[in-house]
């Protein structure tokens, strides 16, 4: 490493700028800077401890990480064993590659990586099914034959086998690369060329043929031609969904062991096998193409295995600047190269890495049975509540019985104020750490040239929390360069953020701890981060709000905590001093005025309480003993309280009075801190946090200021808002009219028990002009925080910057409730005091919520790894299943009403809900924030499962009824017409208001009417309860009326659709007695059971009583034919198939379809129109007197039409089976031997036949048993009969590749040899099965093996993984 000691410091870049000037470009390119890493030309084997080889090229420069500020380096050079060993760092992210050169071993020599863990679930796969070796082989569940090695050893001689699409396993990034790169290389070639082959054969026939032609094999060949161009062109923008691997896993007598397949053919000797990380260190790639790394690991029994990914690059970056290691070239080496790495992901790939409390909570789990030192955690969230929720709970238990240091990101939604997020800024015990930025990295980091100060970075998080505490308790450097995985293509990267100034502090801390380790030194939570915040350094021109009590000192804190821990200065449970504050009916953790009272000093009670360990469940001998006399000091004169406290083992008590009227303007911070008077050089022992923001008041309605537009340097503004404004427009001005700047502007008010998140505004402003403006809400009375910064890396030289904020209003109700059908609801508003506006009053409803009852519900208790160890509670889960119907393909939000806002503060340990297509078919999941998971579903039948989870099962029980809200985006403008009279409104007719205006003050209403019923949005079909979300808005003005508007909930109470005929419609007038309805009810339940018996004896015996009682009803004969053609061909017998022919030859007599086609001719939209017995009357030359008979006869029409049909689509089967069984060609087994027939009557699942299957010559012998059966039957009902009659009469009545008929007219195509005409069929028919909520598995495979025998071999891997994924054996688990 080169390290200019004399020099201005400079980064190693700018060095190398000033002392290469003389050398050749040629040469400079021979030297590159950073490392390379040698290509692998051969397969990768299993690794475990062996990382690449890396060849140091060039000395890199220090400040690629930080280590100086923190006095890392110098504290590792004064205690070079102090570097980390002995401790282990938990990383609570998106996952560790263990396959890093970085994370290979410690200094010591040992394995880095203690163990890598999944806690989010999305890599789990059920195993609980269980194969016996024959043959050498299993059957996996993906139907494949999978080969076992002899050299695998298995005593129990059972296998578990599982099911993993391999692309649930990757980032959206990797299968975004993924997928271009296989269309590209595979896909795309191999589909234009079987599309120019297809069109060459399409051009080729009609040159042959022409246009004409006598023979009808002509036209189904020109048709078979035609439909391979149109299936090829329709296939080619289908999404690639990647292949499916089986998953076997079993116990070679030691431990567990897992294979994957990825050779996607069962051939598993060249697959790798690995046994669980903790016990081998085993890891690998998925495929060599897409360069992921897995490890795994295997519940006690063996029916859960984990496939263990990174759910990204976050997580590798972040354990490098924490404890990397590169024994050959240290100058990489992270903050504590000796220290172990846990792996806990927490980042769900099911929510683009999302944490969730069910990852959180079982990292804290297995943070508590590993004995983890430190927690680093670079995730978080703004919270609505800070300090409470299940996860909080969790994680103070982790921090105070274990002793755990638990290091966080404070955030990156800065620069405002009480932006920090949870748990870093929001916990206590909790070290929440800010984000440094170091001037002399800009250069390396980011390649600026100009010369910059060092600062807190802009878009770090700053305090204070809403609940009184400071928020961010101390900063590191926030920018580095650090490994990161294989599948980034790149060796190392930077990132900056808090997220990696936390892992800096984390590191330091680790550093600290192993010296104490060393020493034989206990510590304390309390005690650590009690000498971190006393030796911090506090950087100069930066308020408490962005470094808390300033830069981490390791070198100092460690000299500090020794010295504190050798003297047994506190006791040793002591976890910290609890601060509780009172405002009247207001608790918090500290003093916050925001609003201040202009009247007067307040007065708040403050309590202070030392907590000591599991002092509620243990006889805490230390506590009682506790002494201590404390000076207390603040350095506010605005301040006043008690100068000192006796402070012992319970609440002690004070009152402190704020006067905010002698606070300076805008944000004032100070600290109320203890001093313990027998030792004074500890420093506080407690602090009480006091902010006070004094705003500036308005004067009418616009405020002006000019900032002094310092790079980096934060301008905050704090104005009152007036109490009628509703909104405001921002403008920024620019002096520099030159060079082109960046300014963010970020405003925030605070709510009550609402995060930041819901009242902020941010926006860059820039680069190009010189004046730029936003409209933003406001609340009247609150205090704005309007902040400016700009950009950091502009160079020294400020900025003059005009700020404008000139403030709007219009009264009008917060919420309007308006009600189907109600003729007219008044909405009143009122012009703002101080000037007149102009109006648009407009409502626009854009999402229909329709609420859902759950079909089930079941209460449970989880695995052994949702056992808590600290707390020893179990946690149970609630299951609750909904059903959901979409009519046309949709964007929808899910959300549990109070419990899908919350994360961090949810009151359950986790909500987290996924969505299953027909068959179990995964489509998308969403958790928390639901406004963030839009999925988008197509037409048809879903399953929607949600889990939450919580020890108490008493609690999950009482949530058995809870509904599920399905947020509906509506697909077109939906407005609600606005009158400016009631009468109006009642009558229907909408007012303009073009050129209206209110003058100040004045008063108006607007009266909403009724949406028009045809208007009503039926994608998803309303039921009782739903609602429709909109919102109203008066201004004209375009950008303020998006921010100044009332939310607008239109109730759809008892909603049900008119029917479709208009009302004016005579139809002719039906006689029934009441007698004859309850015959009929009677009669059509009693048929209705013929199709549900599943038992064959039981359903003959029940049709043969009823076909006694109704020998000619036709409903009856169909419900028996549906019933015996739905049955697998293994299962049917001779006797049914005559039964069938001899069902449907009844049923043709009876429904005489000729009469029916005459019908059709006349038919009018509805059947029962008078003009309909008119026409019939006329046509059949009928009298008047026969007008009563022709409308029973017409009332039967469609029921005689549908079972007509019904009969024709069973003897077309039938005959196209036979037809198929003749064929020479090479057909799939599926089609040949029925596997798809039950579909075509109903049936809810197909057959996938093999012909390696080891009952497949007994199906053959049944087949040919049946044929001849068949063949005699159809030549009794037409003597005429030579193979195809059915299937032509069938297509009198529907075209081709009608729903109902396109697997029979796929087994015709098929039977000619005509593949490309029965792939499109079948699919089609695949896409209609999946809405119906229909396994498809059998047509999905069929379909595969065509485009195999078209030798479209990558549509035929399509197809293959689609029929899995489409089809799987059981839901996604959570």
């Amino acid at each position: 490493m080169i390290v200019i000691r004399n020099w201005q410091r400079i980064s190693y870049l700018s060095f190398l700028r000033f002392s290469t000037r003389s050398l050749s470009i040629q040469h400079f390119q021979k030297t590159p800077l950073l490392l390379s890493v040698q290509a692998e030309t051969v397969v990768r084997p299993i690794m475990s401890s062996s990382p690449p080889e890396i060849v140091p090229q060039q000395p890199l420069d220090s400040l690629l990480l930080n280590k100086i500020d923190t006095e890392q380096e110098m504290f590792l050079a004064k205690y070079p064993n102090y570097d980390g060993r002995n401790i282990v760092i938990a990383i609570l992210d998106t996952g560790v590659d263990p396959s890093l050169p970085g994370m290979q071993v410690t200094t010591t020599g040992e394995r880095k990586m203690y163990d890598v863990v999944d806690c989010s679930g999305a890599g789990d796969v059920d195993t609980s099914t269980t194969r016996t070796v024959k043959d050498g082989v299993i059957e996996g569940l993906s139907g494949r034959k999978l080969n076992i090695p002899e050299k695998w050893s298995c005593p129990t001689g059972q296998y578990h086998v599982g099911l993993k699409p391999i692309f649930e396993l990757y980032t959206k990034g990797v299968k975004s690369r993924i997928t271009s790169e296989r269309k590209e290389e595979v896909i795309i070639p191999s589909h234009n060329l079987a599309a120019a082959e297809a069109l060459k054969q399409l051009t080729e026939h009609e040159k042959e043929i022409g246009g004409t032609s006598e023979k009808a094999s002509d036209k189904w060949a020109r048709e078979d031609l035609a439909c391979k161009v149109d299936f090829l062109k329709s296939m080619s923008s289908v999404s690639d969904i990647g292949p499916v691997a089986d998953v076997i896993t079993w116990h070679d007598g030691n431990l567990w062991r897992v294979c994957i397949d990825t050779s996607f053919r069962g051939r598993l000797g060249i697959c790798n096998v690995l046994g669980t990380f903790r016990e081998t260190g085993d890891y690998a790639y998925l495929t060599e193409k897409d360069s992921v790394v897995y490890t795994v690991r295997v519940s006690p029994d063996g029916n859960l295995t984990e496939i263990v990914v990174p759910s990204g690059a976050h997580g590798s970056h972040v354990a490098g600047i924490a404890a990397a290691n590169y024994p050959d070239n240290p100058q990489k080496n992270g903050l504590a190269p000796g220290a172990k790495i846990l792996s806990l992901n927490i980042g769900d790939l099911r929510l683009g890495a999302m944490e969730t409390g069910q990852a959180m909570t079982r990292a804290f789990n297995m943070c508590a049975e590993m004995k983890v030192d430190v927690i680093n955690m670079s995730f978080g969230e703004g919270t609505h509540l800070p300090d409470v929720g299940r996860v909080i709970e969790e994680a103070r238990r982790l921090i105070d019985r274990r002793n755990v240091i638990y290091v966080c990101s404070a955030g990156n939604q800065g620069p405002a104020l009480s932006t920090v997020g949870a748990p870093g800024g929001t916990t206590t015990g909790v070290i929440g750490i800010g984000a440094y930025l170091t001037a002399e990295s800009a250069d390396t980091l980011y390649g600026v040239y100009k010369s910059v100060d060092s600062n807190i970075y802009p878009w770090s998080s700053r305090g204070p929390c809403q609940d009184g505490k400071l928020g961010v308790s101390l900063v590191a450097p926030a920018a580095a360069f650090a490994g990161v995985p294989q599948y980034c293509r790149q060796s190392m990267q930077m990132m900056n953020g808090t997220s990696m100034s936390s892992p800096n502090a984390a590191g330091n801390v680790a550093c600290m701890l192993s010296g104490l380790k060393q020493m034989n030194l206990e510590w304390t939570p309390y005690t650590v981060r009690l000498a971190l915040e006393n030796t911090a350094y506090p950087l100069p021109q930066i308020d408490s709000f962005s470094q808390g009590q300033g830069m981490i000192k390791i070198a100092t804190a460690f000299e500090k905590l020794s010295e504190i821990l050798a003297r047994n200065v506190f006791p040793p449970r002591l976890t910290n001093f609890e601060i509780k504050v009172s405002d009247h009916c207001k608790k918090s953790k500290g003093i916050y005025i925001r609003e201040p009272n202009w009247s007067g000093p307040q007065e708040f009670t403050i309590g202070v309480e030392p907590i000591f360990q599991n002092h509620q469940i243990e006889n805490n001998l230390p506590a009682i003993g506790f002494e201590k006399q404390v000076i207390l000091q603040s350095t506010a004169p605005w301040v006043s309280h008690p100068q000192t406290m006796f402070v012992v083992s319970q609440e002690r008590t004070m009152v402190v009075t704020v006067d905010a009227s002698k606070a300076p303007k805008g944000a004032s911070y100070t600290e109320i801190v203890g001093i313990d008077t027998a030792d004074p050089s500890l420093g506080p022992i407690f602090r009480i946090p006091v902010t006070v923001i004094v705003p500036e008041k308005v004067e009418t309605d616009q405020y002006q200021s000019k900032l002094v537009g310092k790079s980096g340097v934060t301008e905050r503004r704090f104005v009152q808002v007036p109490s009628w404004a509703t909104s405001a427009k921002i403008t920024l001005k620019s002096t520099n009219k030159d060079e082109m700047d960046r300014f963010t502007l970020h405003t925030v008010y605070i709510e009550d028990d609402k995060c930041s998140r819901n009242t902020e505004t941010q926006k860059v402003q820039g680069p190009i002009g010189n004046e730029w403006s936003k409209c933003i809400s406001v609340q009247g009375g609150k205090t704005l925080e309007a902040c400016v910064v700009r950009a950091w890396s502009r160079g020294k030289q400020p900025v003059d910057v005009d700020m404008t904020i000139d403030f709007f209003g219009v009264k009008k109700p917060s919420s309007i409730p308006l009600i189907h059908g109600a003729t007219n609801t008044p909405i009143r508003i009122q012009a703002a005091p101080t000037k007149s506006i102009d109006i648009a009053p407009s409502i626009a409803l854009k999402v229909l919520v329709v609420p859902l009852k759950p079909q089930s519900a079941k209460v449970e208790p989880l695995g052994p790894r949702d056992l808590f160890l600290t707390s020893g509670l179990q946690t149970n889960r609630l299951l609750l299943t909904y059903q959901l119907k979409v009519q046309k393909t949709s964007e929808i939000q899910l959300q549990l009403a109070g419990l899908t806002p919350y994360l961090y503060e949810s009151p359950v340990d986790c909500v987290l809900l996924q969505i299953f297509g027909a068959n179990k078919s995964y489509v998308g999941a969403t958790s928390s924030y639901p406004d963030r998971w839009i999925q988008k579903l197509e037409k048809g039948e879903y399953t929607i499962q949600a889990q939450i989870r919580y020890p108490n099962d008493q609690t999950l029980q009482a949530m058995k009824d809870l509904p599920l809200l399905v947020h509906v985006k509506v697909g077109s403008k939906l407005s609600v017409d606005l009158a400016v009279s009631a009468s109006e409104a009642s009558f229907g007719k909408e007012s303009k208001f073009a050129g209206k205006a209110l003058l100040p003050n004045q008063e108006m209403t607007v009266y909403a009417m009724s949406v028009a019923e045809d208007k009503i949005p039926k994608t998803i079909a309303p039921t009782s309860g739903s609602f429709l979300l909109g919102s109203f808005s008066a201004l004209k003005d375009t950008d303020l009326s998006l921010v100044d508007k009332s939310e607008v909930i239109y109730y759809l109470s008892e909603f049900s659709p008119r029917p479709a005929k208009g009302l004016s419609m005579i139809t002719t007038k039906k006689d029934k007695s009441q007698k004859d309805e309850m015959t009929e009810a009677i009669r059509d339940l009693e048929v209705s059971w013929v199709q549900k018996l599943t038992d064959e004896k039981m359903a003959k015996e029940h049709f043969e009583n009823c076909l006694q009682k109704y020998p000619d009803h036709l409903p009856l004969l169909q419900n028996r034919v549906k019933q015996l053609m739905q049955s697998k061909l293994a299962d049917q017998t001779t006797e049914n198939v005559q039964k069938v022919i001899e069902l449907c030859t009844k049923i043709l007599e009876l429904t005489k379809p000729n009469e029916i086609l005459q019908f059709m001719s006349v038919k009018q939209e509805h059947d029962d129109d008078i003009l309909t017995v008119d026409k019939w009357l006329a046509l059949t030359g009928g009298s008047e007197d026969q007008r009563k008979d022709a409308v029973k006869l017409i009332a039967s029409f469609e029921e005689r039409k549908k079972s007509t049909i019904l009969a024709l689509q069973a003897l077309a089967s039938l005959e196209q089976d036979l037809e198929m069984r003749k064929s020479k060609h090479n057909l799939p087994a599926s089609v040949r031997f029925g596997g798809i027939t039950p579909l075509i009557f109903g049936g809810k699942q197909g057959e996938v036949i093999s012909k390696k299957s080891d009952s497949f010559d007994a199906l053959k012998t049944k087949s040919e048993e049946i044929d001849q059966v068949v063949t005699a039957e159809l030549k009794k009902l037409d003597e005429k009969w030579t193979g195809n009659q059915f299937y032509v009469k069938l297509l009198v009545w529907m075209a081709a590749d009608d729903t109902r008929i396109a697997l029979i007219s796929a087994k015709h195509a098929a039977a000619l040899g005509q593949f490309g005409r029965c792939a499109k069929l079948l699919n089609k028919a695949g896409d209609d099965l999946k809405a119906s909520a229909t396994d498809s598995l059998a047509v999905d495979s069929t379909l595969a093996e065509v485009c195999e025998n078209l030798e479209w071999n990558h549509l035929s891997t399509y197809f293959k993984n689609l029929a899995l994924i489409k089809n799987r054996p059981s839901f996604r688990l959570f």
